[in-house]
């Protein structure tokens, strides 16, 4: 291995370790903020990419968890977002 080489090497472990200790640090701060980040209906379509008489329909049939506040619907985008890796496929069992 010549200088370049280990001097790369080097630099390539450094920048890798600095991302994970960022990353560590942030974690729960961006945990929080995602936790709190809270849909309105049309929001929640938009971020599911969906129509919203298809979301009426997976709030009727218990596909997504919401709460009521004042008579409106609401979602947390965690719980939205753990329901949707809930639904997904493995390409090996289609």
């Amino acid at each position: 291995m010549n200088t370049a080489d280990f001097i790369e090497a080097m630099r390539t472990e450094i920048k890798d370790q600095l991302r994970e200790e960022i990353l560590k640090d942030l974690q729960p701060e961006l945990e929080r903020m995602i936790y709190n980040n809270v849909f309105d209906f049309n929001e929640a379509c938009r971020y599911l990419k969906v129509s919203e008489s298809t979301l009426r329909r997976m709030v009727r049939d218990g596909e997504v968890p919401y709460f009521r506040q004042r008579g409106n619907l609401f979602f947390r985008q965690t719980a939205l977002h753990e329901s949707i890796i809930k639904k997904e496929r493995s390409p090996t069992h289609d």
